[in-house]
C-alpha cells in the first residue's frame, strides 16, 4: 500500500515542479524562443516568431511562379534564425526588377539570364544560390496534329513575352531548331508567331483555340497536362539538343549588394534557409503538398506531376552550378536577349560570404 504524501512532502514537489519550468522557460528563452522547422520532415515546433523589432527580409518572387520562397515562408525557416519575412508576390519579372532597382526589396528570385541582364546594366547584384532547374515547356492541345517542334513554322504560339521564360524560347528555337521567332498575332509562313498573352489566361487562350501552342512555366504546365494537353518540348529537352554543358538553370536567387554588404549575417541566414526549403521540397512530399495545394489550389492530380517535373536544388553555390549559369547566360546571349558576351561579367557578381 502507497503512503500517503506528508504536508512537507507535497510542497516540496511543487518547488521541484516549479523549478522544472522555471528552468524550462530559461532554456527556452536562451535558445531564442523562435519557430523551429525540422528539414526533414517539415513539421513545425511550437515557439513565437521572430522577435519585434528583428530585422525585416524582404523578398520578391513572380506571382504565379513556384520557388523555395512557399516553403520558407510557410514554414517559417527564417522566423527560426531570428529574423522577419515579408514576401512580395509580383505581376511580371520586370517589377521585381524595378523594386530591387528601387530598394523596394532585398532579395529576389528571377530566371538566371534576368540576372546577367541586370548586372551587364548596371545593378550593383549578387547570385547567392540556384533555386530549381528549367521546367517550363512548350504545350499543345492533345488533339493538336502539331507533333515536332518545327511544326510551329506558320503557326501562333501563346507566350507572357515580358518572361525570361519567353526570352529563352526564342534563343532555343534560333539555336537549337535555326528557326525564326516574330512577335505578330497573326499567322505567317516560314516564322513562328508570338502573341503576349497574360499568364492567367494562357491556358485558356490554347483550349479555345486562339493560339495553337503555348510557352509557359510550372505550375501551369502541370495544370495543363492534367487537363489533357500535351507537351510538344521540355525546356530540359531543348537544352540538351543545343549541345550545352551543364544543368538547364532556370531560377537563381540574388540579393541587392547593398544590403549584402551591410546585413552580411541576414544574408548567411537567407542562405541556410533556403537550402532548408529546398530539402523540405525534396524530403518530404506530403509537406510541400499542403503548402503548394494550399497556395495556388491545386488538387492531388495537378501537384504529382508538378513534383514529379521540378527539379529543386539543394546545397550552396559551387563551381559546377556557377558554370551551368553561365552556360545558360551564354544561351541567352546567342538568343539575343544579352547585348554583350556574357564571359565578360566577373566571378565576384557570385556572393561568397
Amino acid at each position: 500500500m502507497r503512503r500517503a504524501r506528508s504536508g512537507w512532502g507535497v510542497i516540496a514537489a511543487i518547488i521541484i515542479v516549479i523549478l522544472v519550468i522555471a528552468g524550462a522557460a530559461a532554456y527556452y528563452h536562451k535558445s531564442g524562443g523562435q519557430a523551429r522547422t525540422t528539414a526533414q520532415t517539415g513539421q513545425t515546433r511550437t515557439a513565437s516568431q521572430a522577435k519585434t523589432g528583428s530585422l525585416t527580409i524582404r523578398a520578391a518572387t513572380l506571382q504565379g511562379g513556384i520557388s523555395t520562397l512557399d516553403i520558407m515562408q510557410a514554414a517559417h525557416l527564417l522566423d527560426s534564425k531570428g529574423y522577419n519575412l515579408k514576401v512580395l508576390r509580383l505581376q511580371k519579372t520586370p517589377d521585381i526588377i524595378a523594386a530591387l532597382a528601387k530598394g523596394d526589396t532585398d532579395f529576389a528570385v528571377i530566371p538566371a539570364e534576368m540576372a546577367a541582364k541586370m548586372i551587364e546594366n548596371g545593378a550593383n547584384i549578387k547570385i547567392v544560390a540556384v533555386d530549381m532547374l528549367q521546367n517550363q515547356a512548350v504545350l499543345v492541345r492533345g488533339d493538336s496534329n502539331i507533333r515536332n517542334v518545327t511544326d510551329l513554322n506558320g503557326k501562333l504560339v501563346g507566350a507572357v513575352v515580358a518572361s525570361g521564360t519567353y526570352k529563352i524560347f526564342k534563343a532555343y528555337m534560333k539555336i537549337a531548331y535555326n528557326m525564326t521567332v516574330v512577335e505578330e498575332n497573326t499567322r505567317k509562313p516560314g516564322v513562328i508567331s508570338v502573341v503576349n498573352v497574360p499568364p492567367g489566361s494562357i491556358l485558356d487562350a490554347l483550349n479555345q483555340g486562339q493560339v495553337d501552342a503555348i510557352v509557359i512555366w510550372e505550375p501551369f504546365v502541370s495544370l495543363g497536362l492534367a487537363h489533357g494537353d500535351r507537351i510538344l518540348a521540355s525546356y530540359p529537352e531543348m537544352w540538351n539538343k543545343t549541345g550545352l554543358t551543364g544543368e538547364p538553370v532556370m531560377l537563381v536567387w540574388v540579393v541587392r549588394g547593398d544590403f549584402a554588404a551591410k546585413h552580411p549575417d541576414a544574408v548567411n541566414a537567407f542562405i541556410q534557409a533556403r537550402d532548408e526549403a529546398a530539402k523540405i521540397w525534396v524530403n518530404n512530399k506530403t509537406y510541400t503538398f499542403q503548402v503548394l495545394g494550399s497556395l495556388y489550389k491545386l488538387d492531388s492530380k495537378v501537384l504529382n506531376i508538378l513534383y514529379n517535373r521540378t527539379v529543386i536544388v539543394t546545397g550552396n553555390l559551387n563551381s559546377g552550378l556557377i558554370k551551368s549559369i553561365r552556360s545558360e547566360w551564354w544561351l541567352a546571349w546567342k538568343g539575343g536577349y544579352l547585348p554583350r558576351n556574357p564571359q565578360t561579367i566577373p566571378d565576384t557578381v557570385f556572393y561568397k560570404g
